[in-house]
């Protein structure tokens, strides 16, 4: 009682929880660093697509390019050739992990621009996932993709239209599937009548940007629009919803899921604020399109991004944003790149129509690509690419007997 009393006296707070400091847009940035900096050492990374994007970039340095994978990710593609020959791997891997970093910025910004508490957490939230942390690390262009869509998403909140359509487009081209959140963000947005027509300015300009980026990979198809098929798109309802069911489980983890049940209600309860709150329509819409693209075509888990970034967004515009939640749902993204619980093995691999119950606890997705690259670190992209894709998908489905028969939709 005397030390309270004392405490009354001078005038004096104790200091806060450390759950309760907010993290500087500074911390963010060195948190990034510190996760980032051992990893940018270890090769381009056990991305399926690696030999392909180099094949791409080797391209347009000859002048003929020819997309890595349709529809092309031709501004990703184009980061590769430039910076590749100047420092290889070390200095891609090192331009993402900063793109990483100036995502992670400028979501905590994004949160708090749309007059939400602890965009700082949610922002570190969506890092600690280990697909994002893997994407950060490594030759893929995931985070590319996320960070020109972030500061796009500034540009046109502060009413830059201009900055804003040519960040979104360089955002399609790098991921043409960033069109979706492209409209699920405008939709939002231009909900409000009153910002309407910047919504409208923003998509006119972006949208003719980000289509002209795919003319290469038009021309490199004979001028046809061949280039916007693929061969792994739907091949059945319960097929794709299998994949689509498991692959949401493998990328998120029993612990994820269960801290993300207990944000269900508040989830709910947060819809009849659609009129009045754009972050939570965005985060609606985001999602939903995200999952719906992905049930279409469930590929790598990293095309999850989307949705889960869009998720926790929701999150924050409800009432399960409080500090103490916001740290438990991070510590509940990174336990799955810890440790993983394996649940199905397929009857013949990569094949993706059939699996059995097959439960193991393994390495989490995190410390389980770590282990791959180090594997194959030493070794050209051209050699190990098969196999290190089958390694670094072991938590799902464990080791893979024939990595050269691998179809990369399983």
């Amino acid at each position: 009682m005397a030390t309270v009393e004392a405490v009354r006296a001078t005038g004096t707070k104790s200091a806060s929880p450390w759950w309760d400091r907010r993290l500087r847009d500074r911390h963010l940035a060195v948190i990034v660093a510190l996760v980032a900096m051992p990893l940018v050492w270890m090769g381009y990374g056990t991305d399926i697509d690696v030999v392909n994007v180099l094949r791409s970039a080797a391209g347009i340095r000859e002048g003929d390019y020819f997309p890595s994978r349709t529809p092309g990710v031709p501004v990703f593609e184009g980061l590769a050739a430039l910076f590749d020959p100047v420092g290889g791997h070390f200095l891609l891997n090192l331009l993402t992990a900063g793109a990483a970093g100036a995502a992670v910025v400028g979501i905590a910004r994004l949160v708090r621009m749309w007059h939400h508490d602890n965009g700082d957490l949610v922002a570190l939230a969506v890092f600690a996932s280990p697909m994002t942390i893997i994407a950060a690390t490594s030759l893929a262009d995931f985070v590319w993709a996320l960070v020109f869509f972030v500061w796009g998403a500034i540009a046109h909140l502060e009413g830059r239209s201009p900055q804003a359509g040519v960040l979104f487009a360089l955002s399609i081209g790098c991921r043409l599937s960033s069109g979706f959140l492209l409209v699920a963000f405008l939709v939002a947005d231009g909900w409000d009548p009153a910002h309407r027509r910047r919504s409208i300015r923003t998509g006119l300009l972006a949208a003719p940007l980000g289509a002209l980026l795919f003319v290469p990979s038009w021309l490199a198809y004979d001028r046809t629009f061949a280039f916007l098929e693929n061969q792994e798109g739907y091949r059945s309802f319960t097929n794709n919803l299998g994949r689509f069911l498991y692959k949401n489980y493998a990328g998120s983890g029993l612990v994820l899921i269960a801290t993300l049940l207990l944000a269900l209600p508040a989830l709910w309860a947060s819809l009849p604020r659609w009129r009045t709150d754009p972050m939570l329509r965005f985060a609606v819409l985001g999602f939903a399109g995200s999952e719906a693209l992905y049930f279409v075509m469930p590929w790598k888990l990293a095309h999850l991004l989307p949705a889960l970034i869009c998720l926790f967004l929701w999150i924050g515009a409800s009432a399960r944003n409080t500090r103490v939640y916001l740290w438990v749902l991070i510590a509940a993204v990174a336990v799955n790149g810890v440790v993983s619980l394996r649940l199905l093995a397929p009857d013949a691999s990569d094949e993706a129509t059939s699996g059995s119950w097959s439960p193991a606890v393994g390495w989490g997705l995190l410390l389980n690509d770590v282990r791959c690259r180090l594997d194959f670190m030493d070794e050209t992209p051209a050699r190990y690419e098969k196999a290190a894709w089958a390694c670094t998908l072991e938590p799902l489905r464990g080791p893979t007997t024939d990595p050269e028969s691998l179809d990369p939709g399983a």
